[in-house]
């Protein structure tokens, strides 16, 4: 336990503990002095720039930049509740200048920022560290940073992805939650022997988007550039039109779809049978030989109840499946109802059932479940399914036999044409620096997603996949 100031030093020495130790546990080690010293000269700098850029440009230049910000994209009016709005703020402050042709605002402004407008009218009298950092982040471009080793509350170690470039960069709360192989779309900036985050998007774009930062790094023709940095500056609509358009992928809600193309609703048909016995006879065949019904008859043979699956061959999507699954018939009394995953599916099946039954068949209204019920019960499916798998998984045997279909998998992988590589397959894509670089990415992903799956992927299989690829 710390003794209080006044109360006597526990090293012995017989004086209060603020004469003694108190000095040693308070010394700050240089580096912190310095972080310190440069924090407090940067922490009125975000008022004062807010307040230069309403004097600057108003209102007006604030939608302007918030339009063009998102490329004109529909972006609506400023939003400040926007996870994007640190980042925008960033940006506007030290790099937006309005267009000559587009503005509503004066052209006295359209060749200056607002930290550039701010420096000309106040930079005489700033301090000399928050003038050179002000200097410094109207230099520095935005661009795709690698973290390749984290601190968490002190700072990671980052390389840029379009420059090749490499930094130690002290930062305080980003570093707690980046994971080595995430990339940052960040601006940073060098000041006094520290390099800082400016501005830094508010999502991580993990390994498997690697690939197309690679791409437009190849189109630019930035890496060990001499004039990398300024392509960077004049790329810099494309930088970040690349970083929306990742962001919007990774929070896409899904659209859930059946293996036929067909978004996915719960269809429930309804019909009252004249004669239950002949409906079966008549529809026990749409299990197209892959399935059979399962009947219940009574003591005396009248049938009580019977489900029949509506099936075809092959699948759309899973060219290795041998039929699909279209829907789920059953005749229970004089009632049948049929339940299928889609409208179109619903449509087809009700034309089937109206043409075998003709009149021996009326039919009621069809009941839609809400897209919210069908998640519900999509999830308790899964997690039921999880469970089940997790218990089916924990035999030994059955772990072997799922890892080798795993290894196999992997096996044929490395000799897939893949898109995100440019139609080449791994194997292939690994003999050129930019090829190996997204494969290498790829499978940092697969190691990533690895623990997650159920059951996880054994460790060693990804050892055989980096051997065969050759890399470390």
């Amino acid at each position: 336990m710390t003794p209080g100031r006044n109360e006597p030093c526990p090293c012995g020495s017989g004086r209060k503990y603020k004469h003694c130790c108190l000095r040693v546990a308070e010394v700050i080690p240089d580096e912190e002095r310095h972080w310190r010293r440069v924090r407090r000269a940067l922490e009125p700098l975000s008022r004062e720039l807010t307040r230069e850029a309403r004097r600057h440009f108003g209102e007006v230049g604030l939608e302007e930049a918030w339009a063009e910000f998102f490329l004109f994209d529909a972006a609506g009016p400023f939003d400040p509740e926007s996870h994007f709005v640190p980042l925008f703020f960033s940006w506007f402050l030290h790099d937006w200048q309005p267009d000559p042709h587009g503005s509503g605002l004066p052209a006295a402004v359209h060749d200056t920022t607002v930290a550039g407008a701010f420096l000309a009218r106040t930079g005489h009298r700033l301090d000399p560290i928050a003038r050179r950092y002000v200097e410094a982040c109207i230099a520095a471009p935005f661009s795709f940073h690698e973290v390749l080793d984290c601190r968490p509350g002190t700072g990671f170690r980052l390389r840029d992805v379009m420059l090749g470039t490499e930094a130690d960069v002290s930062e305080r709360t980003a570093s707690k939650s980046a994971r080595v192989g995430d990339c940052l779309f960040a601006k940073l900036v060098s000041i006094d022997s520290l390099v800082l985050i400016e501005g830094v998007g508010p999502t991580a774009i993990p390994p498997a988007h690697k690939p197309a930062l690679i791409e437009l790094r190849r189109t630019l023709g930035t890496e060990q550039s001499l004039f990398g940095t300024e392509t960077l500056r004049e790329s810099a609509d494309e930088l970040r039109g690349l970083y929306l358009g990742i962001d919007a992928a990774l929070h896409r809600v899904p659209e859930l779809r059946n293996t036929d193309g067909d978004p996915l609703e719960m269809y429930t048909l309804i019909f009252d049978l004249d004669a239950p016995e002949a409906a079966l006879e008549r529809l026990e065949d749409l299990g197209g030989g892959f399935s059979t019904p399962e009947v219940e008859r009574d003591a005396a043979g009248k049938l009580l109840r019977a489900e029949i699956t509506w099936a075809r061959a092959g699948n759309k999507v899973n060219k290795e499946w041998d039929n699909t699954t279209l829907g789920a018939l059953r005749i229970e009394g004089p009632r049948l109802s049929a339940e299928v995953n889609s409208a179109r599916r619903a449509a087809v099946l009700r034309k089937l059932i109206e043409k075998r039954l003709g009149d021996s068949a009326h039919v009621r209204p069809s009941v839609v479940q809400s897209m919210q019920s069908l998640l519900e019960r999509e999830g308790a499916q899964r997690e039921l399914h999880q469970h089940e798998q997790a218990e089916f998984a924990a035999d030994p045997e059955i772990e072997a036999a799922m890892r080798g279909v795993m290894r196999r998998h992997y096996r044929s992988w490395v000799d897939q044409k893949l898109p995100v590589l440019g139609n080449r397959t791994p194997r292939k894509a690994v003999r050129d620096p930019d090829g190996r670089e997204a494969v290498e990415a790829l499978v940092a992903q697969i190691e990533r997603d690895a623990a997650r799956m159920n059951p996880p992927l054994h460790p060693e299989i990804v050892r055989e996949l980096r051997a065969t690829l050759g890399l470390s």
